[in-house]
């Protein structure tokens, strides 16, 4: 009985670890379509996601900055090797910077996130994004 609590231990904890150190693709094709997301000016009007644009230029740069350092720190990880844990880790400290701001461009950045991982293949943030916007996980209640 032991040895199969043991066992059991054992296999939860390499699960675990396996999610830990899950490393992201990260290829050339990637980081391409970063340096284009990059490229581009954000923070201005977007009808299609209802967004009416930074309520001025100040702010608009200041949002995009913390967006663009978003990118590079993913473009500048070490040697092409970028686990989930240090994606999403760069984009909680992207969220709290956003936290400072209006609504509407919290809202606008969580947006760019989803572009992120939408070139990283990632299809859910687990609740995530809604944790950094809302404080909690809606699905959990």
């Amino acid at each position: 009985m032991k040895i199969l609590i043991i066992l059991l231990a054992c296999l939860m904890i390499s699960v675990f670890y396996k999610e830990e150190s899950r490393l992201l693709p990260n290829g050339i094709d990637i980081k391409e379509a970063l340096v284009n997301l990059k490229s581009q000016k954000k923070f201005v009007e977007n009808l299609s996601e209802l967004y009416p644009g930074a309520p001025d230029e100040q702010t608009r740069v200041e949002a995009e900055s913390i967006i663009n350092n978003v990118i590079d720190e993913l473009l500048a990880s070490k040697d092409n090797r970028l686990s989930e844990q240090e994606f999403w880790n760069v984009l909680k400290f992207a969220a709290i910077k956003l936290e400072s701001m209006d609504s509407e461009e919290m809202d606008q950045g969580l947006y760019y996130m989803e572009k992120i991982m939408d070139i990283y293949g990632i299809e859910s943030s687990a609740g995530k994004l809604n944790e950094w916007r809302y404080g909690l996980d809606p699905s959990s209640h």
